[in-house]
């Protein structure tokens, strides 16, 4: 798999999330069910998100450098980080919540993206060290 495949894949999935992370919290927070500080952190998470698909959508067609290497490793640890939280998710204290089971494809899809990202970006970086 090449990186710019990899970046634009980050990048749609990054940006999906904030935006459905910007859109959504207005439901549970009109009925009560969370309050302002954790309104205020679910759209600081979504800024956050959003700006990290940003760069990973820029970067995507940017020349071998040291630079890319370490937006490589970056999002590598991103995903791979992402997807054992997930799977804390299913075995740890939400595991009694009722959508839990869809913790195993999330964790799968960041997994994949984790392995995907180590995959292209250790041939790339074989051939940009120099």
């Amino acid at each position: 798999m090449k990186l710019d495949v990899m970046f634009t894949i980050a990048a749609i999935v990054l940006v999906l999330l904030s935006l459905l992370s910007l859109l959504t919290p207005a439901a549970p927070a009109a009925f009560g069910v969370i309050d302002a500080a954790q309104y205020f952190s679910i759209m600081i998470g979504a800024v956050g998100w959003l700006s990290l698909g940003v760069i990973a959508w820029l970067v995507r067609n940017a020349e071998a450098s040291k630079t890319r290497d370490v937006l490589v490793l970056g999002y590598t640890l991103l995903f791979g980080l992402w997807a054992v939280v997930s799977l804390i998710g299913q075995f740890g204290q939400f595991g009694a919540l009722p959508a839990h089971d869809a913790s195993w494809v999330i964790a799968l899809i960041q997994a994949l993206i984790a392995v995907g990202f180590f995959v292209a970006g250790r041939s790339s970086m074989t051939k940009s060290a120099s």
